[in-house]
């Protein structure tokens, strides 16, 4: 059964049926079909549109189910293991917040620095070091699919095993051909729909953050 919220078109389709619809079947009907008995120019006009329909469509359809798929199956927050630390790797800011709720320090990339942020005395302090002591890093990945999905990952991984520990699953969606056209020839600024969990995608919704991954594999070693 189709799940019409899915469906996510621009108008390309829509204006390939009626340019088949207005110009194409006049132009056929006075070249071939003006011949031919009734029921015959009514079969073959019905099958022009129907063809025009399946044509502008079925990529359209095919990416509604797959998209349905993603969003159900494999977006959202997936958690494989907590564990116990005093801080991370890979968020090299708000470290007032990320004190707050524990830990006693966090670290990244900052000015093409390797820096550690503490907050001590209600004072941020950032200090370079030469090496990370974190054995949890936060990273990304990105990985098409096959037109036109891209999942992306928002990964908490051990850092000598490499083994990932949670992640959020997201997807992007790209647009069929005959929308890819027409976005191209408008030149508009435009950005995919994606989903995070199981809803139909949008470019601007997104349910899970950052802070909640981190929260639901890393537990402060202070709160213990």
């Amino acid at each position: 059964m189709i799940n019409w919220d899915y469906m996510i078109t621009y108008g390309g389709p829509e204006l390939f049926v009626g340019f088949v619809v207005i110009v194409i079947t006049p132009i056929i009907y006075r070249l071939i079909l003006k011949h031919f008995k009734r029921s015959i120019k009514i079969i073959s006009i019905a099958s022009i549109w129907i063809a025009a329909i399946f044509i502008a469509y079925w990529d359209v359809y095919q990416i509604s189910v797959e998209a349905e798929r993603l969003c159900r199956d494999e977006a959202g927050l997936h958690v494989y293991k907590t564990v116990e630390a005093e801080g991370f790797l890979g968020y090299a800011s708000d470290i007032e917040y990320w004190s707050e709720y524990g830990f006693s320090y966090i670290e990244g990339f900052y000015k093409n620095k390797k820096t550690r942020l503490t907050f001590q005395n209600g004072e941020v302090m950032r200090e370079t070091i030469s090496e990370y002591i974190s054995l949890y890093e936060y990273v990304t990945d990105s990985r098409v699919l096959g037109v036109p999905f891209v999942r992306g990952k928002d990964i908490i991984k051990n850092r000598k095993t490499g083994e990932t520990l949670g992640e959020i699953v997201a997807f992007k969606i790209y647009p069929g051909w005959l929308d890819s056209r027409l976005l191209g020839v408008l030149g508009f600024t435009w950005i995919p729909p994606r989903c995070d969990g199981y809803y139909r995608p949008d470019r601007q919704k997104r349910t899970i953050y950052l802070s909640d991954l981190i929260k639901a594999v890393i537990i402060p070693a202070s709160l213990n």
